[in-house]
């Protein structure tokens, strides 16, 4: 009777350790599976992430030198509108000095005074052998006399229509300079926030992927030494081996 018990607790025995056997299998290979497929799935994380760190660096590079190339300009246009604005000076300066001339010349002040260069013989005269005070020689003095004041009045004529030309030319090149420069600003507002949009991705993209990695580090640890508890717990003694692979053996020729 009591051999029947031990068989019959040996059979119960046999049939849970196989059932536990097989359960313990099943879980440890979800468990590896599970793990496995985190680990790749992180993998691509860590990957992607590094990836688009590298792509938001890139950009942000390439705004800032946009944005040094804008400064610059502006800079070069603030200083062209400088030098227009001293030009401007310097010739209304000029252009009050030839208007004053050309008051005292209609006041009847001397060509000589005024300062007012006449290249010809206008103001000489008659030759000093010639009456002066002939009719004829009189009115040669007068027509030598109107003939270089008109020349004194075109000379000036001439200087401040170049004058206000060139004052127009300035004027114009100002207006697209200033054209030039709003555009500048306007690009480089945009450019200002595109840097802080990109270096707010950049930092957030940064966060995650020290976030996954520190996850990924944590995982893989994790995984490493359950492998190793397994290891260790898989290891049998010769004797057991012996017999298990004798029994296996003996378990073929049954099945077969």
């Amino acid at each position: 009777m009591s051999e029947f018990i031990k068989n019959t607790r040996i059979a119960h025995e046999n049939s849970a350790a196989r059932e536990r056997g097989e359960s313990i299998a099943r879980e440890y290979e979800r468990v590896v599976n599970t793990f496995n497929r985190v680990l790749v799935c992180k993998e691509k994380v860590r990957l992607t992430l590094e990836n688009h760190v590298i792509d938001l660096q890139d950009q942000v590079n390439g705004n800032t030198e946009k944005l040094s190339t804008l400064n610059r300009n502006v800079e070069i246009y603030d200083t062209n509108v400088g030098k227009i604005a001293t030009n401007l000076e310097e010739m209304l300066t000029e252009e009050s000095r030839i208007k004053d001339k050309y008051n005292r010349l209609l006041r009847g002040a001397s060509m000589e005074v005024v300062g007012v260069n006449v290249e010809d013989d206008a103001l000489s005269g008659a030759s000093s052998s010639e009456d002066e005070t002939s009719t004829e020689n009189l009115m040669q003095k007068r027509n030598h006399y109107l003939d270089g004041l008109s020349s004194s009045f075109h000379k000036l004529d001439d200087e401040l229509q170049s004058i206000s030309c060139l004052r127009t030319e300035m004027l114009n090149a100002r207006s697209e300079i200033f054209k030039k420069k709003e555009q500048a600003l306007e690009k480089k507002a945009r450019f200002e926030e595109n840097e802080r949009y990109l270096k707010g991705e950049l930092n957030k993209v940064k966060d995650d992927l020290e976030i996954s990695v520190k996850e990924e580090e944590v995982l893989t640890l994790e995984y490493a030494q359950l492998l190793h508890k397994v290891e260790n717990c898989i290891i049998i003694s010769d004797d057991i081996d012996q017999v298990l692979f004798s029994s296996l053996t003996v378990a073929n020729e049954i099945i077969k």
